[in-house]
C-alpha cells in the first residue's frame, strides 16, 4: 500500500466552498437550463473552472454538455477536465490545491442517464441481472472554492484525500484500517462520519470492518435503495448535514470505482488550524480526444449492429485499470490536444450530421 506523502517545500493553505448548489430534476437539457439559470445569478464566475463527471468522457457523447462547454470556453474560462470515478469532485479539489488562483469552480455533470449507467453496468455494479443495483440519479452541481475566508462562505474542507485499495488479498483491510487512521487525526465529539453504505457488495464488505460501536453515531448515506448520485454524493451530503442540519463538522465517506475512498472533513464554522494538509497528487494526463473516440466507438457497436457494448465501454474507461491500485490520490486530467471545445464540438457534428 502506497503512503500518503506530504508534498516537499509547500506550505499548506485554506480551502472554503464559497457557495455550493445541486439539482437532480429533470433530463439533460432541463438541467443544464438550469445550470445555465444558476450561473447567470452569481456576481462573477472565476476564471478557472473544473469540470468532473464519474463516466469521464462519455458525458461528451451528450451534445448538449459539449455545447455548454464551448459556452464557457468562449466566454474566457479556463476549463480543466479531471476525475476519478465518483470520487472526481475530490479529484478536482487535489488538483485546485496544487494551484495559485484565489478561486475555481467546480462542475459536476452526470448528465444522460443510459451514458452514466451504462459505466456502472460494464463493471457490474449496475441493474443488469446479477449485478450489485446501483442506479443512477442525474444531476448538476456548482461548487464555487476559495482560498479565504469570506463572511458568505458556507464551509471549510480542512481534509480531502483519495485513498485506493491495493491489488492485493490483504487490500480491503489495509483500505479499512487507513480509513480508521485517517478519520482518527480529526475526529472529535463535534465531527460526525456519514456512512459510504450504499447498494454495492464492496461496500458491504468494508463496513464489516468497521465495529457496531465505530458506527453508533454515524449518519445515513443520501444514497438509499440503490440511488446513486455517482460524484455528486458528497456535495448532497454537505447541502444535508452542514448546510441544512448545521452538524458542526464531518467526515464524508464516497466510494468510487476502482478501489476508491474519498475523504473529505468539512467545518460549518471556519477552524484556526484548519489548514488543507499538502498531498503528493498522482496526476495522469490523458488526451481527451482519444478518450472521447473510445466511448463513440462502443456507442456505434450498439447503435450499429445491436452488439454488447459494454466490454468496450469498460475498455474505454482509464479508472478500473489495475495499475491504478493502491496509488493514492490518483487522479485524471484530460487535455484537449485540439485546444479547443468548439473543435470537438464540429467534429461532433460532422460525425453525426
Amino acid at each position: 500500500m502506497v503512503p500518503l506523502k506530504k508534498w516537499p517545500g509547500k506550505e499548506p493553505h485554506k480551502m472554503y466552498i464559497r457557495s455550493l448548489w445541486v439539482d437532480h430534476k429533470g433530463e439533460t437539457e432541463q438541467l443544464l437550463n438550469s445550470l445555465n439559470h444558476y450561473l447567470s445569478g452569481l456576481d462573477y464566475i472565476p476564471e478557472l473552472v473544473y469540470i468532473v463527471s464519474a463516466g469521464e468522457a462519455n458525458v461528451l457523447l451528450e451534445r448538449p454538455v459539449v455545447e455548454f462547454l464551448v459556452q464557457l470556453e468562449e466566454a474566457g474560462h479556463n476549463i480543466q477536465f479531471v476525475g476519478s470515478a465518483c470520487t472526481s469532485f475530490h479529484a478536482a479539489l487535489l488538483s485546485y490545491s496544487k494551484r495559485h488562483e484565489e478561486d475555481a469552480l467546480v462542475i459536476n455533470l452526470e448528465l444522460g442517464k443510459e451514458r452514466q449507467q451504462e459505466c456502472l453496468d460494464a463493471l457490474g455494479i449496475g441493474i443488469k441481472p446479477g449485478q450489485d443495483g446501483l442506479d443512477v440519479i442525474t444531476g448538476v452541481a456548482v461548487s464555487w472554492l476559495c482560498r479565504h475566508y469570506q463572511e458568505r462562505s458556507l464551509c471549510q474542507i480542512s481534509s480531502c484525500d483519495i485513498l485506493s485499495q491495493a491489488p492485493s488479498l490483504n487490500g480491503a483491510p489495509e483500505l479499512v484500517q487507513n480509513l480508521k487512521k485517517l478519520m482518527a487525526t480529526d475526529l472529535d465529539n463535534s465531527c460526525r462520519v456519514v456512512s459510504f453504505d450504499i447498494q454495492s457488495r464492496w461496500a458491504k464488505g468494508l463496513l464489516k470492518g468497521f465495529s457496531h460501536e465505530d458506527k453508533t453515531h454515524w449518519l445515513p448515506s443520501v444514497e438509499l435503495d440503490g440511488l446513486h448520485y455517482l460524484s455528486i454524493k458528497p456535495l448532497a451530503e454537505i447541502d444535508k448535514y452542514c448546510l441544512r442540519d448545521e452538524i458542526e463538522g464531518l467526515w464524508i465517506i464516497t466510494l468510487g470505482g476502482g478501489g476508491r475512498a474519498g475523504c473529505l472533513r468539512v467545518h460549518r464554522t471556519p477552524q484556526a488550524n484548519g489548514q488543507l494538509l499538502s498531498r503528493l497528487v498522482n496526476t495522469e494526463t490523458v488526451s481527451l480526444e482519444e478518450a472521447y473516440q473510445g466511448f463513440n466507438a462502443a456507442q456505434s457497436l450498439e447503435d450499429a449492429y445491436g452488439q454488447d457494448h459494454l466490454p468496450h465501454v469498460r475498455g474505454a474507461m482509464i479508472y478500473p485499470q489495475k495499475k491504478y491500485r493502491g496509488r493514492h490520490n490518483q487522479i485524471f486530467h484530460w487535455v484537449l490536444g485540439s485546444g479547443s471545445w468548439r473543435s470537438l464540438l464540429e467534429n461532433q457534428g460532422a460525425k453525426h450530421g
